[in-house]
């Protein structure tokens, strides 16, 4: 768990309806024995979590290609505020490069006229045992 914890990118592997899988690389964060990534409550990697928290996790570069082996784990969407020890994480680990995109986002929504900003959350993944 903590060697992917270190890893500045992982793959999420999640299953849509009909069973297929979708790899996603995220930026990951470790706390307390879990891994966190941050993402929008609305993505798809989050609707299909909600439905199916079984999903497999590597370690892989920026544009998805694995590094590792792939492990099962288990995930669920968790609110920010449930969890606001694990933002400073984030902001330690992708400082600026994080800091950049928020400010990006803050930048389109003006542009948009105002538009409410995307409800953000976590995803926390526990590993689980192989089947």
């Amino acid at each position: 768990m903590a060697d992917l914890g270190r890893q500045r990118y992982i793959s999420i592997t999640t299953h849509r309806r009909d069973g297929s899988p979708v790899a996603t690389p995220v930026w990951v964060t470790a706390s307390g024995g879990r891994l966190y990534v941050w993402t929008g409550a609305q993505t798809g990697k989050a609707r299909r979590i909600r439905r199916n928290p079984e999903i497999t996790i590597a370690p892989c570069t920026a544009r998805g290609a694995p590094t590792g082996p792939a492990v099962p784990a288990s995930a669920q969407v968790v609110a920010i505020t449930d969890r606001p020890e694990i933002w400073p994480l984030f902001l330690a680990k992708y400082g600026l490069q994080l800091r950049a995109i928020m400010w990006f986002g803050r930048v389109s929504r003006m542009l948009r006229r105002g538009s409410a900003p995307a409800e953000r959350v976590f995803l926390e993944l526990t590993l689980t045992a192989p089947a």
